[in-house]
């Protein structure tokens, strides 16, 4: 358990149980949302993005995006190989705000509400059109980058705090601990 690169998959540290607990449901709710965000991409892992997409995305690298988001938010959920889960959900989100959201001008959010603004695009109470912006989702864009934002964040909680003495991380940990100790 001491290799450097075993903490890639197996990641050993302890927690506080008020810790733990809030990691447990952070790691829950947040995984259980993204594995279903892979799960309809699953359905055509190496041509999920279409025909034409504003980039041609080879479909391996369509098959990694969508493992990463599938995979990894089971991963999470269990609190199993939680590094290695982690470093994949935020390179596929870093990677869809940089080539599907800012090339077509997503703001950071877009609100739904109807009536803030006079117009398409315009300032949303004095605010840059890149932070927030009300109206619909711009032509071939998906709306705003602010849930692959969240993603991005709850993955760095992740790598910084680990997934806590509720996963399978720590039950592994355990279980070889005790097997070296008896040798």
């Amino acid at each position: 358990m001491t290799h450097p690169l075993m903490r890639l998959f197996v990641d050993p540290r302890s927690t506080s149980s008020p810790l733990s607990t809030g990691l447990l449901v952070l790691r829950v709710l947040s995984g259980g949302l993204m594995a279903l965000h892979g799960a309809g991409k699953m359905v055509r892992p190496f041509t999920w993005m279409g025909d034409n997409p504003p980039l041609p995305v080879p479909g391996v690298l369509q098959f990694l995006s969508a493992s990463a988001e599938f995979f990894g938010g089971l991963a999470w959920m269990l609190g199993l190989a939680t590094p290695l889960a982690t470093l994949g959900i935020a390179v596929t989100m870093l990677v869809g705000i940089l080539i599907a959201h800012i090339p077509v001008g997503d703001p950071f959010i877009r609100l739904s509400v109807r009536g803030m603004t006079t117009g398409p695009g315009e300032p949303f109470w004095g605010l840059p059109t890149w932070l927030v912006r009300a109206g619909g989702r711009s032509v071939g864009g998906s709306g705003s980058s602010e849930l692959a934002t969240l993603y991005i964040a709850i993955s760095v909680m992740m790598l910084v705090a680990g997934p806590g003495r509720f996963s399978l991380d720590a039950w592994l940990t355990r279980k070889l601990a005790a097997r070296v100790a008896s040798a």
